[in-house]
């Protein structure tokens, strides 16, 4: 047996040389040991899958529709312009195409049906930062909240039906899918407006009156359209359509630049789409 003493020495002197061969597998095993380890648990909270600026989210939500509608103008000015001009419709010769019976023709439909169908589940992401941006503890206002809500929902489906119901399938139907959406739109601009202007203390002037005059706008000329369209149907007036095409025209820009004076509210980098998933689970959209 080896004196005690002995292997002390011994000991020290492998733990700091590591001559032996036992000693170098025994320091090796002790630095083992002392490796940290890692246990793989599942995530508690929510796990963040994506992050979308809510910025691309409104412009890409308002601008489908519009290059829909530009795409049909320019396929059916250079492709299609038999159909546009001296055709008859209903009771006479009529000289200039309104909207909905250029997104009518075959493949300029099929632009407008997917680029406007597509904006669809985007427009109800804006509706949403409409709702949280509107937020007040009045309970006037808050049923007021509950108007936008539920006429952005009809906007959303009357400009559904009118994508894929046109004057070809039923003129009536298409007629009354229009009045919809034209009644909700102005519901839904109107609340949103007064709902600014109680909610935004810090906002500036110049924006609600920008809502103000374009909503102004829209109150003349959606009546406008539907006399119009009731003059020539009804009573062939002559010039009644092309006054309902102009207008037509018109309400369309009136309601891109109501979308316009509220694109500030949108613009701020900060403000993402969180899109999460939880517990296995795609969680709700935060904002």
């Amino acid at each position: 047996m080896w004196p005690r003493g002995a292997m002390d020495n011994a000991s020290a002197y492998g733990a700091e040389d590591c001559r032996f061969e036992s000693c170098r597998g025994r320091n090796s095993f002790l630095q083992i040991s002392t490796m940290p380890s890692y246990r793989f648990e599942a995530a508690r909270g929510p796990v963040i899958l994506a992050r979308i600026p809510l910025k691309n989210v409104f412009q890409a939500a308002m601008s489908m529709p519009a290059i829909g509608v530009l795409m049909a103008f320019v396929i059916g000015y250079s492709v299609d312009t038999g159909f546009l001009y001296n055709y008859y419709w209903r009771c006479r010769t009529v000289y200039l195409p309104s909207v909905s019976r250029l997104l009518n023709l075959p493949l300029e439909r099929i632009l407008w049906n997917l680029l406007s169908l597509s904006s669809v589940p985007l427009q109800l992401m804006v509706v949403l930062r409409q709702y949280i941006l509107t937020f007040s503890t009045s309970n006037k206002l808050q049923f007021l909240r509950v108007v936008m809500v539920i006429s952005s929902v009809f906007q959303s489906l009357f400009l559904t039906l009118l994508a894929t119901v046109g004057e070809r399938e039923s003129g009536e139907f298409h007629v009354a899918f229009f009045s919809g959406f034209a009644v909700s739109t102005i519901i839904n601009y109107t609340v949103f407006t007064i709902l600014m202007r109680f909610t935004a203390k810090d906002e500036n002037p110049k924006h609600g009156r920008r809502r103000v005059t374009v909503l102004l706008g829209l109150v003349i000329t959606l009546p406008t359209i539907f006399i119009a369209f009731i003059l020539h149907n009804v009573f062939c007036v002559k010039a009644a359509y092309e006054a309902f095409a102009i207008f037509e025209y018109l309400t369309i820009i009136l309601i891109y630049a109501f979308h316009v004076s509220n694109f500030y509210l949108y613009s701020d980098p900060s403000l993402k789409i969180l899109v999460c998933l939880k517990n296995g689970k795609t969680a709700a959209v935060r904002i």
